[in-house]
């Protein structure tokens, strides 16, 4: 069984097969779920691919701007 799991955050591609396959087969869905999965992450808003990077809100922006 062959199982290939790509995830980037919360973007996620998984395929699963049986069938025997060859390298080249093996490589060719390697490949098309790493651009499925990265084409499925720039799709995304800026805000929301940054968002975990994120360590503060506009809340706190206000704050320290009224200090």
């Amino acid at each position: 069984m062959l199982s290939i799991k790509i995830k980037i955050l919360d973007i996620e591609t998984e395929i699963q097969t049986d069938q025997n396959l060859s390298f080249d087969a093996i490589d060719s869905l390697l490949n098309r779920a790493v651009q499925s999965t990265l084409q499925s992450y720039l799709s995304l808003p800026v805000e929301d691919r940054l968002a975990p990077y994120t360590n503060y809100s506009d809340v706190d922006d206000d704050d320290e701007d009224t200090e």
